[in-house]
């Protein structure tokens, strides 16, 4: 389960440091791999895994990184979006088939984790923890790219719904964390009447929008559908993997 945990954490560090709706510079880029380098490498080292699995595991993390973050630079930029989440897709379904390989979190990073003064640690391996805090980080900044480039692949412009429904970005990785908590808890009734509550605070945007062009915004329309569902799918798939591996 470590390889698809540090896989996870690896897309999700570096497109915190990285990823945002404008172009940034090459440095900033560097600094993320580096840094999701770095983030990944401290879990590995202590998971007490043979120096050779973590040298091939953190190889392979951040080849896949790399390029994840190259696809954002001017020169891959016209890479067709399904490229993109071709690429994203195919990483975490390979870390997933390959995370029997490696034997359960030991050594340092185990040790750590059960004198942990917390009431779960009792209930909740490593393995589980470690996976979920990943896919925490995950829907934070890495999800909004996922679904910018779902939006585009669909032919909808996330820049014309963004100037309309605003607060996207920032709605959109509480809205995940919030499904996936509750995904993980078993509270489906929860996440149903937050899906429920949001297109109700949605609606009066969409029709202010519709009235203001004398007629259906078919794009904000899309927008709004096509990013909420692409959205609650990755956290509820998020969600059901982190419940899973309990």
């Amino acid at each position: 389960m470590i390889v698809l945990s540090l896989t996870v954490l690896g897309f999700a560090s570096a497109d915190l440091v990285r990823w945002s709706p404008e172009q940034v510079s090459g440095r900033r880029t560097a600094t993320a791999a580096l840094g999701a380098a770095a983030v990944t490498l401290v879990p590995a080292c202590l998971s007490g895994l043979p120096v050779l699995d973590v040298a091939l595991l953190e190889t392979g993390a951040l080849l896949v990184v790399l390029v994840w973050l190259l696809f954002d630079q001017h020169a891959l930029h016209r890479v067709k979006p399904g490229y993109q989440l071709a690429w994203i897709a195919t990483a975490l379904l390979v870390a997933f088939a390959t995370s029997g390989v490696t034997r359960s979190v030991s050594g340092p990073l185990r040790q750590w984790y059960s004198n942990l003064p917390f009431g779960f640690v009792r209930t909740i391996g490593i393995d589980q923890f470690l996976l979920g805090l990943s896919a925490a980080l995950f829907v934070l900044a890495t999800a909004n790219r996922i679904v910018r480039l779902v939006l585009q692949a669909a032919g909808t412009p996330a820049r014309a719904g963004e100037t309309t429904l605003s607060g996207g970005r920032i709605l959109g990785p509480m809205e995940r964390l919030f499904v996936a908590a509750m995904v993980v808890s078993g509270n489906l009734a929860a996440a149903a009447a937050l899906i429920a509550a949001k297109g109700f605070l949605r609606l009066p945007e969409i029709r202010s929008n519709t009235e203001q062009h004398g007629g259906a915004d078919d794009h904000v329309t899309e927008y709004f559908l096509i990013g909420t569902f692409c959205s609650l799918l990755i956290a509820s798939a998020l969600g059901t993997l982190v419940s899973g591996s309990g």
